[in-house]
């Protein structure tokens, strides 16, 4: 997308100036004769227009827009645009839409509940909503239940419930399309599951000496893919509150311990929904968030990841101690 320049008056504490606003795809600019700034969407929490005031919420305090004349409404759209899109980047979105519109959402997420209105994209493998706010969504439809009632309202195997709502006259049709791909979808993902449940030890290659080690220390093995249509997978030993997770992949990784106070099917939720959010992107998981602004947009958006570098509690290098410390590890 192409960065809009706009000239308006921006408002921060008591200081008050002209200056050219640039609506770019990573962050708004700010920029006058003596001032320059540059804001990052992944801080940009919120933005609200109001009384042809522009309102943009940070965790480190607040900016005004205003004087922007008849050209409000289109920057508010056209930043609501950017947004979007960043944030989708950041959710690992892929493929070309399927559906683009506007609706009312309500969700739930581990008892708490919000509601607004998004911009809503459905793709191959999820459905999508982007509000002017941190709350975007991806909901990856391997994971949910057929779409019920007259609104769009996904069910998830966590829990979870998302409903959109008031997207037009297209929403029957739009649910008939989200119930046709969930089936496909959710065929493909348990075939493909079923296949690597089969053959998991010619696929596990170098890594079936780490994978029977976890298991001979009395986990319980579980596995899965990131994506459908993606490479590589990873296998994790549970055992009383304490897990080990392996990555499958042509690149040379650690394995990451875990320690959680819950079911462990409670846990095993969260890492089968982290690791299909990722996808290809698994460096998220466990990278450094400080100088990555869009995995901190990922991060926020999705409760599993969170979950996942909340927990995490050391890694364990492939070297002559590898065995050692994992049998330590768990006991």
């Amino acid at each position: 997308m192409n960065a809009s320049t706009y000239e308006c008056r921006l408002t921060v504490g008591n200081q008050s100036e002209w200056v050219n606003c640039v609506i770019g795809n990573e962050s708004l600019d700010f920029i006058s004769a003596k001032y320059r700034h540059s804001l990052n969407y992944a801080d940009l929490q919120d933005f609200r227009l109001i009384n042809y005031r522009l309102r943009l919420i940070t965790a480190s305090g607040d900016f005004e827009l205003s004087e922007l004349g008849y050209e409000t409404e289109a920057f508010f759209e056209k930043l609501w645009n950017a947004y979007k899109e960043r944030s989708l980047e950041a959710l690992f979105v892929e493929g070309t839409p399927l559906y683009s519109g506007e609706g009312d959402y309500d969700f739930t997420e581990q008892g708490s509940s919000y509601h607004g209105i998004a911009k809503v994209e459905l793709f191959a493998d999820a459905f999508c909503f982007c509000p002017h706010d941190h709350l975007a969504r991806r909901i990856p439809l391997c994971f949910a239940q057929e779409p019920v009632d007259s609104s769009i309202s996904l069910s998830l195997d966590t829990g979870d419930i998302y409903n959109i709502r008031r997207i037009g006259r297209d929403t029957q049709a739009i649910i008939e399309k989200i119930c046709t791909l969930q089936k496909t979808v959710l065929r493909q993902w348990e075939s493909a599951h079923r296949d690597l449940y089969d053959n998991i030890k010619q696929r596990l290659g170098d890594k079936l000496h780490n994978y029977e080690h976890m298991r001979d220390s009395g986990c319980r093995m579980i596995s899965g893919l990131y994506r459908l249509d993606g490479e590589g997978f990873w296998f994790a030993g549970l055992k009383n509150g304490k897990a080990a997770v392996e990555l499958v992949t042509s690149e040379q990784t650690a394995t990451y311990l875990y320690r959680y106070d819950m079911e462990d099917s409670s846990f095993e939720h969260s890492i089968r929904h982290a690791m299909e959010s990722v996808g290809l992107h698994r460096e998220v998981i466990f990278a450094d968030l400080s100088e990555k602004p869009l995995y901190r947009m990922t991060v926020e958006r999705s409760y599993h990841l969170r979950f996942l570098r909340e927990h995490n509690s050391e890694r364990a290098i492939h070297n002559q101690s590898w065995d050692r410390k994992i049998t330590d590890f768990f006991g």
